[in-house]
């Protein structure tokens, strides 16, 4: 607690008067956030890549190239992204909570915990997602999470359902570059649709040393550039209608994606093929703080959970003491990471428990479930014809050491230098010359692991029945209606930390944060939800003027 109090007061020193300033203008945000794809765009130094759009909005922003997602797949990662916290420590960490074979059960935060649009909400911002939402405490699609997040959710994601003059929040999902669309009969849909195209050819891509150089591997890593080059279309569209709906001025951009490439030996594991993604913050003229210049990087150290804490920030909302990241992206607004932190677990019917620190130069992973090979027959993965190709080579016999090792037991410890060795294929935990790292590196995580919760250290059964007794959803309890005779309106949700949401005539549904004013004969309807539990029943009450 001494720490986090330290930590605050010199954020509170270090945030300038042009922040304070940004959050009273309430600026529109909109987070853009591509699927399975790590910096396979020309303004991050891929000469390959087909990314005209992106390149644009970078050369008049800031690039951040070390940022760096809690997890290789998305719902833990989405998870951890949503809530500002590590998604172990609210039981999110396995991929997923619905394919759990031996107990049905979502991950249910402790009840203070919110998602950071929920704040935004609270506070006045108009919130929208699109469809997919995959928190671990929801299910995957729209209208299977809790209502109190988004005013919106669903396939027209858009700023356009606020009220004049009501300042926005979005978080826009691009699925185009997911790993789905590298298997072979979507590729061939998707091409007699003409809905992709060819703009990277096999011959002209680089194959990572970790793969061998086999033509199925060439071609869904052509195949991958041009899915990102569809995605990339889709954001110039998005910009071209902020510009339309003259909003471009007043609207912070902020685009990334879920984690590294939808690859093998990318997706679902935490090496920097896994984990690293491109980010850019795009300030408007006139919001962009003292100091901030446009086309310019910065290195520092980013991780997803940092991400809430700066939207936050931006609003000029305060960041809650639970969130495990802070607002770096706001320049100056807080002290520098040392180190991010990424965890796998669970994928699929297959058990993992790995850890992962990793500073600006080097990547410590500490398997805690040893002697597992990291290839395993997940059987949506290996409808890839790259995964068909590595299985194919490795039991030919065909493969070298470094393409060798994915398919081998894991050592208990890994230790890479991502400078000299970006692809993490010279393990050095054993080298001699930098044992001083490794005891540094191997520190560094067991501090983090004491730090924060770890629902791992439970067995997922009796987390699933924690969360889930009898593998039963819980319902929220309804809250309650207060009227008094001047129209005022009072909800009381039965637990203190529940959300709660209301409408009034059968018109639209809203976040409750304070005692309302009802019009004369006004009927009022109030619902409650916990994160993972069942919406409560609405409750419903009048308001006559004389009753």
């Amino acid at each position: 607690m001494r720490i986090r109090l330290t930590m605050a007061i010199l954020c509170l020193a270090l945030v300038p008067l042009t922040t304070n300033v940004l959050a009273q203008q309430r600026p529109n945000i909109l987070l853009i956030m591509a699927e399975d794809m790590s910096a396979r765009v020309g303004a991050f130094g891929d000469d390959v890549a087909v990314t005209p759009n992106l390149d644009r909005l970078a050369s008049t922003s800031i690039r951040y190239p070390n940022t760096f997602t809690t997890a290789g797949v998305c719902a833990p990662s989405r998870a951890a992204h949503i809530l500002a916290v590590h998604q172990m420590s609210v039981g999110a960490q396995h991929m997923r909570t619905r394919s759990f074979k031996e107990s049905a059960y979502r991950s249910v935060p402790p009840a203070h915990i919110k998602a950071y649009p929920e704040l935004l909400r609270r506070q006045g911002y108009y919130t929208f997602t699109s469809s997919k939402l995959d928190y671990q405490f929801s299910n995957t699609s729209a209208g299977s999470g809790p209502f109190s997040i988004w005013d919106y959710e669903g396939a027209q994601p858009t700023w356009q359902g606020r009220a004049e003059g009501q300042p926005f929040f979005g978080f826009v999902t691009l699925t185009q570059s997911h790993e789905r669309q590298m298997f072979p009969n979507v590729v061939v849909a998707n091409n007699a649709t003409g809905t992709r195209s060819q703009v990277v050819n096999p011959d002209e891509v680089l194959v990572p040393p970790y793969y061998p150089d086999h033509p199925a591997i060439r071609r869904d890593i052509a195949q991958h550039y041009n899915n990102i080059f569809s995605m990339d279309q889709t954001v110039g569209k998005l910009l071209r209608q902020l510009e339309d709906d003259g909003l471009a001025d007043n609207t912070i951009i902020i685009w990334t994606t879920d984690h590294g490439d939808g690859l093998p030996r990318a997706k679902r594991e935490i090496y920097d093929s896994g984990i690293k993604v491109p980010l850019i913050v795009h300030w408007p003229a006139s919001l962009k703080p003292a100091g901030v210049s446009p086309n310019s990087i910065d290195k520092k150290l980013i991780s997803f959970v940092d991400i809430g804490p700066s939207v936050l920030t931006l609003a000029g909302i305060q960041v809650p003491d639970y969130m495990h990241g802070s607002a770096q992206l706001v320049p100056n607004a807080s002290p520098e990471r040392d180190y991010i932190y990424a965890a796998k677990d669970r994928l699929d019917g297959f058990n993992f428990r790995e850890r992962a620190v990793r500073d600006g130069q080097f990547k410590y992973i500490n398997n805690l479930l040893p002697d597992k090979p990291g290839a395993t027959h997940i059987s949506y993965r290996d409808q890839l014809a790259t995964m068909q190709a590595l299985w194919q080579q490795q039991a030919a016999g065909k493969l070298n050491a470094a393409q060798r090792f994915w398919f081998e037991p894991r050592p208990a410890e890994e230790l890479y230098d991502i400078v000299v060795d970006p692809h993490e294929i010279n393990n050095l935990a054993d080298s001699a010359e930098q044992a001083a790292t490794l005891t540094r590196m191997r520190s560094a995580l067991t501090d983090w692991r004491g730090a924060i919760a770890d629902y791992s250290e439970t067995a997922e059964l009796q987390m699933a029945k924690d969360f889930w007794p009898d593998g039963e959803q819980p319902v929220t309890q309804a809250p309650r209606i207060s009227i008094n005779t001047a129209g005022t309106a009072i909800i009381v949700p039965s637990a203190a930390n529940d959300s709660v949401g209301y409408r009034v005539n059968g018109g639209p549904w809203r976040l409750y944060s304070k005692p309302l004013s009802l019009p004369k004969n006004a009927i009022l309807e109030a619902k409650s939800v916990r994160y993972g539990w069942a919406e409560s029943q609405s409750t419903r009450a009048s308001h006559s003027l004389g009753d």
